[in-house]
Formats: structure tokens, sequence, C-alpha cells
């Protein structure tokens, strides 16, 4: 397409082909890809695109929960808390670890933007402040927040240090949204769900807001958070692949949800090596879209709320 250049704003890299295969074991169709750096790269130059944020994603809650139930059922008390503060510093060392390799991959390939990851549940106020400038330092383009892995809804005050360093840093956030994994209990609706953004669009309004999957399950919220808050964004991940396929949408409807959350507001994100990005790029392409319309999804919205 003519004057089209295209960003990715959701992709994953692993440090071996074995630590991607690993992380992609469960899924019902394996990926063509491990997630390794060279593929992604090549990936790139074949499909045409310009930039890609990496998101580094560490499961520290479950990592967590599995070295707590192997604690030996007789510690009590001093010992007992002991342990527990100990799984707990394992598991901020290894979010550090993951996080600062992807800023390593970052400076070493500048074509690849990291977005760094923080578990508020785990982490204190005072240690959010010092890893967020930390990473600032290490050269992170952004943050991750991923509510259905960590267990958290996006107003919980827990967050807030995050949202205050990131628009105190101008750091976009991409934030997990929509009807992943089991529901909590309490009736409130999935952890990733939009609605809980509303209050954080409002509260921080130079934050640049963008909110993955658009909103899986929950689009209707996206496209209310839309048109309030200047500073809310969605990404495509997941929901481009298989249109018209039993319960997906049809090429209509994507047009007609695009529209309503906003041409302007839409970026394209595909979530490779789990999807295959340039399958993603040709849905885009054969949209009953204006070529105005195309260029912004794949590549001018993301330009500009990157700050690229």
């Amino acid at each position: 397409m003519l004057g089209e250049f295209i960003i990715d704003t959701h992709a994953h890299v692993y440090r071996t082909a074995e630590i991607g295969r690993q992380a992609m074991e469960n899924l019902a169709r394996p990926p063509r890809w491990a997630g390794g750096i060279d593929e992604l790269r090549a990936t790139m130059r074949e499909t045409g695109i310009w930039r890609t944020v990496i998101a580094t994603v560490t499961p520290t809650q479950t990592m967590r929960e599995k070295a707590l139930s192997q604690l030996p059922l007789d510690l009590s008390g001093e010992a007992r808390q002991k342990a527990e503060a100990e799984v707990r510093e394992r598991m901020l060392q290894r979010m550090d670890h993951n996080n600062w390799w992807g800023c390593e991959v970052g400076r070493t390939y500048p074509e690849l933007l990291p977005f760094v990851n923080f578990d508020p549940i785990l982490m204190d106020a005072v240690t959010i402040r010092q890893k967020v400038r930390e990473a600032v330092g290490k050269g992170a383009r952004g943050i991750v927040l991923l509510p259905g892995l960590h267990g958290f809804y996006g107003n919980d005050r827990r967050v807030w240090p995050i949202y205050e360093m990131a628009q105190s840093f101008q750091l976009p956030i991409l934030a997990q949204a929509g009807d992943a994994g089991p529901l909590p209990p309490g009736g409130r609706g999935h952890w990733g769900r939009p609605r809980y953004f509303g209050e954080v669009a409002a509260s921080f309004p130079k934050l640049r807001l963008i909110l993955g999957h658009l909103g899986k399950g929950y689009e209707s919220e996206i496209a209310v958070l839309s048109r309030r808050y200047p500073n809310v964004y969605a990404e495509t991940s997941m929901r481009l692949s298989g249109l018209d396929e039993a319960g997906k949408w049809t090429p209509a409807e994507a047009v007609t949800w695009f529209r309503l959350i906003g041409i302007d507001r839409i970026l394209l994100g595909t979530k490779w090596p789990l999807f295959d990005s340039q399958q993603d790029i040709d849905t885009v392409r054969k949209l009953p879209l204006t070529s105005e319309e195309k260029r912004k999804i794949l590549g001018e919205n993301a330009k500009r709320v990157l700050q690229l």
C-alpha cells in the first residue's frame, strides 16, 4: 500500500527456542516460531514491520504459589515468614532478570521496543518507583500490565504508583484486557475488564493507555472509554485471525467495532509468535476500510502514541 509503514504494538520474544516452546506448549496449535530474536527480526523484514513492541512477561503469582506449596509443612512462625520473604525476593529477581534482558535486546536492536512488566500485588510502592527508574535508565520504552496473570483490576490502588511513574516518565502502558482466564470471585467480571481503567484514564490524563485484545468480550466498554477519554487506545492482537470462523467476528463486525471505538484509537498488535503477523496485516488490508483508515491502524496511530 502506497505510503504504508507498519508497527506491531504487541509481540513476545524468548531467550532460547526451548524457553519459547515451553511458554507455548499448551496451545492447541503449536506456532511456526519458537519466539527467538532472529526469528522475529526475519519476520519483520518479510512483513515490512518497521518497529515492534516486545513485552516481557513474568508469571510471578503462579511461580510464587508453586514455591510456597513446596515449603515444609512443619514451618511456622518466624521461620515461615522468612521462607515466604525469600520466595518473594526470588520472584522479584526473576522479574528483574526478564525485564533487564528485554531492555538489553532493545539496546542491541533499536527496531525492538522493550516494554517491562511489574507485579503490583507482589511489589510495594517504594520498590515499584525504584524499578521504574531503573528500567528507564536501561532503555525501557513502556510498561506491560497483566491483570489476569497477576490478579488485579485496573483501578486497584496498588497499581497507582505504576501509573504515576509511567505518566511522569512518559511511558505508555500496554494492559492485558478482556475475558481471558477464569472469573475471579466477587462478581466484578474478569480481572482485565476495561471499565476499571476508566478511573485510571481520568486520574492520569497524560498517560497513554493501550488496552490489549480490543477488550475481548468487553468491546463495548472499550468504546465507552475511548469516547470519554482521549488517552485510551486499543490494540488488535488475537482478534484478527480467523474472521468468519465460528464464534469470531465477520469482517463487517470488525470494522463496526473499529469505528465505534474510533479508527484513530486502534493500533495493530499481533502477539507474535503465538499468531501470524503476516495474516493479521493481510486481514487489515482486506477489511472494508478506506486506505487512510488502514494506514492509521497498521502504523500511523502507533507512531503517534508511541512517540516514534
